[in-house]
């Protein structure tokens, strides 16, 4: 899940995803064109007025769900529903639901490992350090999640006391 300002933003979330797990064999947006037609990715189109010819919709339902369920019972503030709703993406994608496979597992072929993923639950209390190199300098803030591709192996991202993320 890529966290869009606007529908203009969509080729650029196309190719973060690319660049992240591959490309994938077919891409169900007419605004994601250019970026489809250079990595020759197969379009469909949905009819107008027809939502349930776009397979995506009841995941994002049942993603939405479990969002406001979670939001409300572990007292998460709506300001951070971007990182919230990626953690929640990414813990579906990472959980068989139908069949035999991960729907990650089924876009890149490969084993998922999500031990990263449950280490902690979003929003939980957790105890860092600015500086790794003195234990004193500790501070406490909330687990937002793995930060894939920014840092080394098991960084994550972390919100501090001042309302910024590490």
């Amino acid at each position: 899940m890529y966290p869009m300002r606007g529908k203009s933003e969509a080729g650029q979330q196309l190719i973060k995803l690319i660049q992240q797990v591959g490309i994938p064999n077919e891409i169900q947006d007419s605004d994601f064109s250019k970026v489809c037609q250079e990595y020759r990715i197969r379009a469909t189109f949905t009819e107008p007025h027809s939502p349930w010819q776009n397979k995506c919709e009841n995941t994002i339902e049942v993603i939405m769900k479990k969002l406001r369920v979670r939001r409300a019972r572990r007292r998460i503030p709506k300001c951070v529903w971007d990182f919230h709703m990626i953690w929640e993406a990414q813990i579906y994608t990472r959980t068989v639901h139908k069949g035999h496979c991960t729907p990650m597992e089924a876009l890149i072929g490969d084993t998922i490992y999500i031990s990263e993923w449950t280490e902690f639950e979003f929003y939980d209390l957790v105890v860092y350090w600015d500086d790794r190199d003195n234990e004193a300098g500790q501070s406490i803030g909330r687990w937002f999640g793995p930060s894939h591709h920014i840092g080394s192996a098991l960084c994550y991202f972390i919100l501090t006391e001042k309302a910024t993320v590490l």
